[in-house]
């Protein structure tokens, strides 16, 4: 990984880890759940980067150059791991949050 890529990562993590202290737990469970999907389906399609997982779900994404061929696939990862995780939330007598039953935006930089 280059210098100023993680600079920037290192920085949102601390942005990030100052925003959580002001999370409702309903949020941050949210948040969790967002980011961990978000990775898992990164790590299935090499070509997808993730920059960004927003509160609401929101994922911003880069690919490497010339190569956004895998981006519907890794939409559809996303949005099918966010509804499985719901799913097994509720089977397993779990609380749903709300933000995890809205389609999120991925958003292709």
């Amino acid at each position: 990984m280059d210098g100023p890529r993680l600079l920037l990562m290192m920085a949102a993590l601390f942005l990030g880890a100052g925003c959580a202290a002001s999370l409702t737990p309903e949020q941050k469970l949210s948040h969790e759940i967002f980011v961990e999907a978000a990775h898992e389906c990164e790590s299935r399609y090499h070509t997808i980067h993730v920059d960004r997982v927003d509160l609401d779900g929101g994922v911003k994404i880069h690919a490497d150059a010339d190569s956004r061929t895998e981006y519907r696939a890794f939409v559809s990862c996303y949005v099918e791991g966010l509804k499985a995780r719901a799913e097994a939330r509720r089977k397993a007598g779990l609380p749903v949050p709300e933000a995890l039953t809205r389609e999120p935006d991925v958003e292709l930089d």
